[in-house]
């Protein structure tokens, strides 16, 4: 246990030498080397840096394996056309609730992925149940449904508003037949 302490204490006095002798002659370890001097990652790691921090050994350069579509995930695994590479994985950022229009962008709860844009399947009248169902001219989304609500007995002038029993609906407004 003395052994280690002593070891201990000589190999912080060296090192603090070492660094004291270094300021003063301002001498300082050598850079990395960089890829274009024609050093490649596969002989040099350290030309890799913190934006593409993964070396594919088999094409010798430097990539990031969460967002490289060329190598998504692992080297030379390539997303399809129409997908992106988020966090390793390929998807379809038009589609993808958690990678909704951008990788990391996520939907809320209520709503879905269409086109790349976040929306609520049961208002949105231009997807209205599903992506792209569009609501014709003078028509709303009414809980995923195309309703008129001129003349809609569930959903009378606004959405979700029911004629009682023996009435219609006429121009918006629930009328006695």
């Amino acid at each position: 246990m003395e052994s280690l302490k002593i070891f201990s204490l000589l190999l912080l006095t060296i090192t603090s030498s070492f660094v004291a002798l270094s300021a003063a002659s301002g001498w300082s370890p050598p850079p990395p080397p960089v890829p274009s001097a024609g050093y490649t990652c596969d002989k040099h790691p350290g030309v890799c840096n913190v934006a593409t921090p993964n070396c594919c050994k088999k094409t010798k350069t430097c990539v990031n394996l969460n967002t490289d579509k060329l190598n998504c995930g692992k080297c030379g695994k390539q997303c399809a056309s129409g997908k992106q590479c988020c966090k390793g994985k390929c998807v379809n950022i038009q589609k993808n609730r958690s990678n909704c229009g951008a990788c990391g962008y996520t939907c809320l709860n209520t709503d879905h992925c269409c086109t790349g844009i976040c929306v609520n399947l049961k208002t949105n009248i231009l997807n209205c149940g599903a992506c792209g169902n569009k609501c014709g001219l003078n028509l709303s989304c009414c809980n995923g449904k195309i309703a008129n609500l001129q003349t809609n007995k569930k959903h009378c002038g606004v959405c979700q508003k029911k004629c009682g029993k023996g009435n219609v609906c006429s121009n918006g407004m629930c009328d006695y037949a």
